[in-house]
Parts: C-alpha cells; sequence; structure tokens
C-alpha cells in the first residue's frame, strides 16, 4: 500500500483521536472555589490531561451524563498545578477535554462563566493561563489561515476582557502548545526500537493555525503569549525517548502521561517550569 493511501486513514484516526477524548473526557468532577489570591486555568485537554485509565474505571458505566456546559471535568496533574505548586499559588483549574470557542462541545465561555459565579476569578487572582485553539482549528478545517485567525480573535477577544474585567490585577499568559510534529511529520508509533515518520500535512496546518491563532490574540488584547515551540523544538513528538514532551498514538517509550496525542508528563513539567520563571 502507498503512502498516499494511508495518509487519509491516518489523519482520520489523529482527529478522531482527538474528537473521541473530548467526548468522553468532559465530565463533572467536584472543584471547590475561594475569592483568594490564585492561578485559575482555562483550556482544553492538552491543559487538563485527566487520568485515561481513572475516568474510563470510574465514568463508562452510565457516565455520559456529562454537564452540557463542559465545567467541572477530570483533570491530571497538569502544568497549571504543578506551575501553582511552583509559585506557591492555589490553583482553580476550569479546563475541559475538548473546550473550544468556536465550535461545538464544552464551551470556554463556560468556564469563565463558572469561574467568576464561584468567586475563582477575582480581584485578588494573580495569575490566569488561558490555552485554547486547536479544536478550533479541525472544527474549521474549511477556512484558510488568515480567516481561522481572524475568526479565533473575534470570538475569544470577549473572553479575555471579561477575564480582565474579573481579575483586574492577574497577569493573563496565553500559552502556546509545544511543539507536536517535525515538519509535516508526526511519530504516532513509538513501540521498542521501532517508530514511524508519518507525513500528515494537514495535521501541520493545524498546528501552525493554532499558533498564529494564539499569538494575533494576544497582540489583540495586550496580554502575553507564552511560546512554546522554541524549547520543545526536538521534542514533540518525533522527539528522542529521553527528550519527548508529546505521547505518540502508541507511545511505551516516553515516559508518564495520561494521554495519547498529548502532553506527557515531561511536557507538563517542561511548560510549568517555563510558566513559573516568567
Amino acid at each position: 500500500m502507498s503512502v498516499d493511501l494511508l495518509k487519509k486513514p491516518v489523519l482520520a484516526v489523529f482527529v478522531s483521536v482527538f474528537t473521541l477524548l473530548a467526548a468522553l473526557l468532559a465530565a463533572p468532577a467536584p472543584q471547590a472555589q475561594a475569592a483568594e489570591r490564585n492561578l485559575v486555568a482555562f483550556g482544553d485537554s492538552v491543559l487538563a490531561d485527566p487520568d485515561m485509565g481513572t475516568y474510563l474505571r470510574d465514568r463508562l458505566g452510565g457516565a455520559f451524563d456529562q454537564s452540557p456546559l463542559g465545567v467541572d471535568c477530570p483533570k491530571g496533574n497538569n502544568y497549571a498545578a504543578r506551575t501553582g505548586a511552583k509559585l506557591g499559588l492555589p490553583v482553580r483549574d476550569f479546563s475541559c477535554s475538548g473546550a473550544a470557542s468556536m465550535s461545538p462541545g464544552p464551551q470556554i465561555s463556560a468556564q469563565i462563566d463558572t469561574a467568576i459565579a464561584r468567586g475563582a476569578l477575582n480581584p485578588s487572582t494573580a495569575r490566569v493561563v488561558y490555552a485554547t485553539g486547536f479544536n478550533d482549528t479541525y472544527n474549521n478545517a474549511n477556512l484558510n489561515r488568515a480567516q481561522i485567525r481572524d475568526k479565533f480573535v473575534r470570538f475569544n477577544r470577549p473572553l479575555i476582557n471579561r477575564i480582565r474585567a474579573a481579575a483586574p490585577n492577574a497577569r493573563i499568559q496565553i500559552v502556546g502548545y509545544p511543539t507536536i510534529g517535525d515538519g509535516i511529520h508526526y511519530c504516532l508509533i513509538h513501540a521498542g526500537s521501532s517508530w514511524d515518520r508519518t507525513p500528515l500535512p494537514q495535521v501541520a496546518d493545524f498546528e501552525n493555525k493554532a499558533q498564529w491563532m494564539q499569538v494575533d490574540l494576544a497582540r489583540a488584547t495586550g496580554t502575553e503569549f507564552i511560546d512554546m515551540k522554541p524549547s520543545t523544538r526536538d521534542a514533540g513528538m518525533c522527539g528522542s525517548d529521553g527528550n519527548r514532551k508529546w505521547a505518540g498514538l502508541v507511545d511505551f517509550n516516553a515516559g508518564g502521561g495520561n494521554l495519547p496525542l498529548h502532553v506527557n508528563a515531561r511536557g507538563h513539567e517542561h511548560i510549568a517550569n517555563v510558566l513559573a520563571a516568567s
């Protein structure tokens, strides 16, 4: 079978995994709130990073009673939690797998509404982490780069303004996605000494769009953009086993982590170190 014949099925698997995880993981979990000096986090599954095994064990028996708003979702020991620990700040994490701002699914706006209603986002909030965009790329695949960048800013600028109004003293940081692929190549399988380099130009386009959507939003709102690409340039899905910070679809060699095709534990620690030092 030729490489060209394999590209469409592999691309479909890549997008399907993101979509399936979004559907499975946007489920409620209790979260305490208090008016305090804190770090508040909003984002998608790359930030939330719930433990897949725990979630499926606890939820699959009838657990698709998830909140339609996509709030109170399960989370792991992600980079928001790790950043808060490094800074000595309690963390109020509203991130949710599958979250988007201009696509169907759990909404970033609902995360912000909940944070404000519960008093988590308040004048004493010290820092806000805002990490979203990738789910809006493949859900708006009909838009070219200029169109999707413009639409993302139009949908997200009012959300940033709401955050700033509720937490006027907070540093708002739009956290970019780490390096995922290597050019147009994505290394999906890491088993023993075997690994692939699959050309997925459409996924590379999604990755590039998400980066510039976030850059544009930071510029439009006067917020900080934390560019994670330079420090992870050789640590994406095709990085070496000892350095890889983004897991493959099947990945037995990169150390701990929760979700396939997402940041692994090493990646979360790295992002937290960057944020804590910023």
